[in-house]
C-alpha cells in the first residue's frame, strides 16, 4: 500500500541551527520561556537544538503525513531514510586529489516525523530508515 506525504516545499525562514532554508514537511518548533519560539529545518537540528538548552517548554514536530504541528515527544520518528532535502552530502577528496570521503552534516541521518505510528512504518518501508521513538532519541548520544 502506499500511502502519500506532504513532502518538502521550501520556505522564507531559515533554520537556527544550520541557517539552511527550512522545508515547511520537516519543520521543528521548540518554545522558550515568554513564548518565544526557535524553528528548525529539520527533527535533527532540533535535536542539536535542544541537547545545548534547558530552557524548552515545548517541542513540536510537522507531521510528513498532514503537515500539521504536532507534540514532538510522542510523534514517531524515521531515522535514517532516503529523504534528506535539508542535508548536503559533502563528497570531498582529500590532500592527494584520491579518496573520496562523505563530509559531517548536521541534518543527517535524516529525521521525519509522524503523527501516527502506522505512517512511519509505511514510510519506512517505502524509503528506508528505522522507526524510533522520542525517549529513544533523546537517549541518543
Amino acid at each position: 500500500m502506499a500511502v502519500a506525504f506532504v513532502g518538502c516545499q521550501r520556505g522564507p525562514s531559515q533554520c537556527s541551527v544550520c541557517e539552511r532554508e527550512e522545508c515547511k514537511g520537516l519543520t521543528f518548533r521548540i518554545t522558550l520561556p515568554a513564548k518565544k519560539t526557535v524553528e528548525t529545518c529539520c527533527a535533527r537540528c532540533g535535536l542539536h537544538y535542544l541537547a545545548g538548552s534547558s530552557a524548552a517548554q515545548k517541542a513540536e514536530a510537522t507531521d510528513f503525513s498532514t503537515g500539521k504541528w504536532i507534540d514532538a515527544t510522542t510523534a514517531s520518528y524515521v531515522s535514517g531514510s532516503d529523504v534528506h532535502p535539508c542535508a548536503t552530502v559533502n563528497a570531498q577528496r582529500d590532500a592527494q586529489g584520491c579518496c573520496v570521503f562523505k563530509g559531517y552534516d548536521r541534518c543527517l541521518p535524516s529525521l521525519v516525523a509522524f503523527a501516527k505510528d502506522t505512517d512511519a512504518q509505511a514510510f519506512a518501508r517505502q524509503r528506508g530508515g528505522e522507526v524510533v521513538t522520542w525517549v529513544q532519541l533523546r537517549r541518543q548520544p
